[in-house]
């Protein structure tokens, strides 16, 4: 074959080679074409779909029912348009909260979701709780389920029954903080003490100089110790603190407080300090004898240089600048006292390491899914994802609990610290935008994140506590409590006085047992077990 038919064939074999490999890439693209277009008319008809779904209707009892909310307000609308659902939003009078929504429940109605203010085990029994699958919930709300065990992982076993999970359990931050410890810091420097106590003996020490070395510079006898608010971390120093009808658990069991042994060598302590006249002779009356409960007047009017009782936020003497004048008891110590100073100590140690002040407990009031809501899996859905969206969007969860940005609220720096600008808002016309009614339940890691100040202020004086533990309500409780409570307090108040010998601390074990006291273990056992699974 000539070169010149040579070079003819290989050029009809490359221009068909190219010819087929053309058509075939045709083929491929149309194909790919065809696909990428199927593929936008799938994700078109399913967009068409979703918009064309129609909203998801819930009735709504998931909040504080301060005031009546508005449902034509912007917030309203917002959160309607982001999950795609229309709230009926029940107005139920917090103040008459059980009587109203009794009537309701008698009356046939049933909200689908609603905060749980009465015993688990009665709205489950007369079939208005559905249990909440833990799978769905931490599929659906993952991050509001790691942050529950985070915090307290018995929270789940608040709202248990039976072994199922018939709400979902919520968190008070405040509660995770103890009640405070607070002296008088220029008593301390004028009776030359310079160490914070921390020991029951070291606690002694600067009592017996409160009363005897003239703290206040009057020149009179006219100062004590403590006074009934700093009672309960004393008894704290030998174990849960007894002083009314609070439960401990003791060998995997529910019992009460009051009636432990350490609580005897508690009280003898106590009454030796009556005697030496360190506590004030009207702890009866109270330390508080008006005004706010967190109030102290025997604080405020030099008559004691130790008390408890607050919390971090009413007694915070950190200013955070501008106009702030520190907590509202603070305040209200500065206002008796200008030259006034004042210092967070730690609860006693006492003789076997025990050491705490009375806690709140981060457990709040839980939400709960009804049986009417529990039929519509939308409904279920909708509810887990809204309680989602508050514990992984800061923007959105400010704007549920705080309002709008720029006219309720704003931030004031790059880390999302928050200032209120709506601080003059009545609770009813803040639920009348639509404000704290879609949360929910609050986020504690936002709400840190917002008050940064405030909890940095709150973490540098936190100390040991004694949260209330938590068990199922019983009927004998409700029965008997008020007896057993006034029971307790009356006697350790006798014994404190002297009224009562130490030793009579067994007879009061064997009344308390005897009035109610056993009868409530046995039934709040039995229904632990239960709450439990067990």
């Amino acid at each position: 074959m000539s070169l010149k038919k040579k070079r003819y064939v290989a050029g009809m074999v490359a221009l068909s080679v190219f010819t087929i490999l053309g058509a075939a890439c045709s083929k491929d693209d149309a194909k790919e074409a065809a696909a990428t277009e199927a593929a936008k008319s799938t994700a078109a008809a399913t967009d068409a779909a979703k918009k064309a779904e129609a909203p998801v209707t819930i009735d709504w009892l998931a909040y504080n029912s301060y005031g009546e909310p508005d449902p034509q307000t912007d917030l309203f609308k917002m959160v309607e348009q982001k999950f795609n659902a229309k709230f009926n939003v029940w107005y139920v009078d917090s103040q008459k909260w059980k009587d109203q929504l009794n009537v309701k429940f008698a009356a046939g109605e049933m909200p689908d979701v609603l905060q749980i203010r009465d015993q688990i085990p009665k709205y489950v029994d007369n079939g208005i709780l559905a249990p909440i699958p833990e799978d769905t919930i931490r599929k659906l709300a993952p991050t509001y389920a790691a942050t529950i065990d985070k915090y307290d992982k018995n929270l789940w076993n608040s709202v248990k029954y039976n072994g199922k999970l018939y709400g979902l359990p919520s968190i008070n931050l405040s509660g995770d903080y103890p009640t405070v410890v607070l002296w008088r810091q220029d008593w301390l420097d004028n009776v030359g003490i310079t160490k914070i106590p921390e020991t029951l003996d070291e606690f002694e020490a600067a009592l017996l100089k409160f009363r005897n070395n003239d703290p206040d510079k009057n020149g009179k006898k006219d100062t004590y110790g403590l006074s009934n608010f700093s009672i309960p971390f004393v008894l704290g120093a030998y174990g849960y603190p007894g002083y009314n009808a609070n439960y401990i658990i003791k060998d995997g069991k529910v019992t009460f407080a009051a009636t432990q042994p350490e609580m005897k060598e508690a009280l003898t302590l106590l009454n030796k300090w009556y005697k030496e006249e360190l506590i004030d002779p009207e702890f009866l009356t109270g330390e508080n004898t008006g005004g706010y409960w967190a109030d102290s007047q025997a604080f405020y009017n030099n008559r004691i240089g130790l008390t408890g009782n607050g919390m971090f936020y009413q007694w915070r003497n950190e200013l955070f600048g501008g106009d702030d004048k520190g907590g509202s008891q603070y305040q209200n110590f500065l206002k008796s006292q200008p030259n006034g100073k004042i210092v967070f100590g730690k609860p006693p140690v006492g003789p076997t390491g025990k050491s705490g002040t009375p806690a709140w407990g981060v457990n709040s009031t839980a939400v709960g899914i009804s049986t009417k809501a529990a039929k519509d899996p939308r409904k279920v859905e909708t509810v887990l994802k809204m309680l989602e969206t508050s514990f992984t969007d800061y923007d959105y969860y400010l704007t549920v609990l705080r309002g709008k940005e720029g006219q309720d609220w704003k931030k004031v720096d790059a880390s999302g610290k928050v200032q209120i600008l709506n601080q003059a808002a009545s609770t009813a016309d803040i639920s009348k935008q639509g404000i704290q009614v879609f949360n929910i339940m609050n986020n504690p890691d936002f709400d840190k994140k917002a008050d940064s100040d405030l909890y940095r202020f709150a973490d540098s004086k936190k100390t040991t506590g004694y949260p209330p533990v938590i068990v199922p309500a019983v009927d004998s409780y409700s029965q008997h409590v008020g007896d057993l409570y006034k029971l307790a307090t009356e006697t350790y108040y006798k014994i404190i006085l002297g009224e009562l010998p130490v030793s009579s601390f067994d007879d009061f074990v064997a009344k308390f047992k005897a009035n109610g006291g056993d009868q409530i273990e046995k039934d709040v056992n039995a229904e632990y077990q239960k709450m439990l699974g067990k």
